[in-house]
């Protein structure tokens, strides 16, 4: 077993989760051949499924999540950001991969990244990959243990 990964292609995972409506879903729920009949591995499968186990854990408790409210983009981040990388936003926030903060500070990031080109999902996913690496999620914090490359998820 391969216990290498790539940032990328677990967040494509993550993606696949969320988009399938599987982010809420029991661990034990989730049917991961799908994943690895996309060749994914088995240390990019439980690494996905880690960090997102991780990042709702942390959302829950800041209970940062405000369902009465909704945020909409102003007239920069509308000309800048296509409605796909928006959504792709939106989708991560909505199951809780990303908190309110990240939105903020990810819109932010693509208005910079803007004005020299139109920020399209593509590009979007790059920000996010960026983005997450910097905040080191594949580190344990407090009492948590994230999945390593090498685990699995029975």
């Amino acid at each position: 077993m391969n216990t290498q990964y790539s940032v990328e292609r677990v967040l494509d995972i993550i993606a696949d989760l969320i988009t399938g409506h599987m982010a809420g879903a029991a661990l034990a729920s989730i049917d991961t051949r799908p994943l690895h009949d996309q060749g994914y591995t088995d240390s990019e499968i439980a690494a996905a499924i880690s960090w997102m186990l991780e990042r709702r854990a942390d959302r829950d408790e800041l209970e940062d999540l405000n369902h009465d409210g909704f945020r909409i983009l102003h007239g920069i981040e509308r000309e800048l950001v296509s409605p796909d990388a928006w959504g792709m936003l939106l989708t991560y926030h909505e199951h809780g991969f990303l908190t309110s903060e990240d939105v903020e500070n990810l819109l932010e990031r693509a208005v910079v990244m803007g004005h020299e080109r139109h920020v399209g999902a593509h590009e979007m996913k790059s920000l996010i990959t960026a983005y997450i690496m910097n905040q080191n999620p594949l580190l344990p914090t407090g009492n948590r243990i994230s999945l390593l490359g090498s685990d699995s998820v029975n």
